[in-house]
Order: structure tokens, then sequence, then C-alpha cells
């Protein structure tokens, strides 16, 4: 709450733009959940990617993006960060905050320091996806390959499952948000490979 917007890690838009990525901007209400998304954006919930922020008892953050189709499994997410699941926490708005980011909007591109960026094994093959901004009035459109490339050193691997169309409404949390039409452009690049939970 007390702290300064200089003491904010940089918006995920800029850290796109000063990578040189190619990425449009979607401004919409405020959205948190995926009916949400689908009741004010009019986009497919099936071409994103959402993002949800969890810590460990050290306060190791991490960032966690698996499509939008899908249900989140806890189990396999521990597994895969090598964190006990009874110390996997959902973070709190103050997390975010620290992060620059708001609920609703969460997104998986992030210029703090010292946090890990999980990817589901699904979303490397996504293509363009829309993704949350840092704020729930906008959402990102770039592609998966970008969202890896300028993580550093994500760690990807199967940590959902696939939901029913049915269910995605139910899902709800600091979901990132995909938005509506209109915005602005800039450039794209290269994946480099990203590890996965056993290449440490």
């Amino acid at each position: 709450m007390s702290q300064s917007s200089s003491s904010l890690p940089a918006a995920p838009d800029d850290v796109l733009r000063a990578a040189g990525v190619t990425f449009r901007v979607h401004t919409h209400p405020p959205v948190r959940t995926a009916e949400d998304v689908r009741r004010e954006t009019g986009l497919s919930v099936a071409d994103s990617v959402k993002t949800l922020v969890f810590t460990a008892d050290d306060d190791h953050v991490f960032l966690v993006a698996f499509p939008g189709l899908a249900r989140l499994g806890y189990g396999r997410l521990a597994r895969a960060v090598g964190v006990p699941r009874s110390r996997l926490r959902p973070a709190g708005e103050e997390v975010l905050r620290s992060l620059g980011m708001e609920p609703g909007g969460v997104s998986p591109v992030c210029g703090a320091p010292g946090v890990t960026v999980v990817f589901d094994a699904a979303v490397p093959g996504m293509g363009t996806v829309y993704c949350g901004s840092g704020r729930a009035d906008r959402s990102l459109e770039v592609a998966a390959a970008d969202l890896l490339r300028l993580a550093g050193d994500p760690l990807v691997a199967d940590v959902a499952d696939v939901a029913d169309v049915a269910d995605v409404a139910d899902v709800a949390d600091v979901a990132d948000a995909p938005v509506g039409p209109g915005a602005r452009t800039e450039r794209p690049d290269k994946v480099p490979g990203a590890r996965s939970p056993s290449s440490g």
C-alpha cells in the first residue's frame, strides 16, 4: 500500500517494448474471472493464457501460466517447483502490488527480480495468445514464444488439466484477462529453450 510507483518493477508492456517484441494492448472493462472475460471482451477463452501467483514459505514467488480452458493442478505445480503442496499458497494482493500487478490483470511478463515463471507444457504451442497486462482493464496480445523468451529461465511442466468449457466460468482467482478488439502493435522474435523440472 505504501509502495511508491517509482519502486515498482517495469510494467509488462514496458518489458515487451524494451525487448522489441510485437504485441497489442487491448482495453476493456475490468475483468477478474473467466466468465468476466467471456462476457466483457468477446474473445475466446481458448486463446488465452491465465496466470496465477503463488508463494512458498521462504517468500519465493511463482508466476504460473496455463491455457484459459484448463484448471491448475496444485499437486502437479508443487511437484514441478519442488515445494510441498502444503507450503504453496496463492499470493495475496500485497504480493501482487509488489509485482506491479492487480487481481484480474496478472501477467506472465514480469519485471521483478527473483520471480520463477512456470508455464504449462501446452503454452509454448499456443501461437498468439491473450494474457494479463498487470491491470484488470487491459490485456496483451502476444506470441507465446515471446512470453517464454522474456521469462529468461522459465520452468515448463505439465501443471494443468484441461477443463470442460462449461466449467471455465468457475475458474476465478487472480487469472489473467484476455480482451476485446482495438489497440497498438510493436515487433516479434524467437524462443530459446526452456528448462523442464528435471533439468534444474
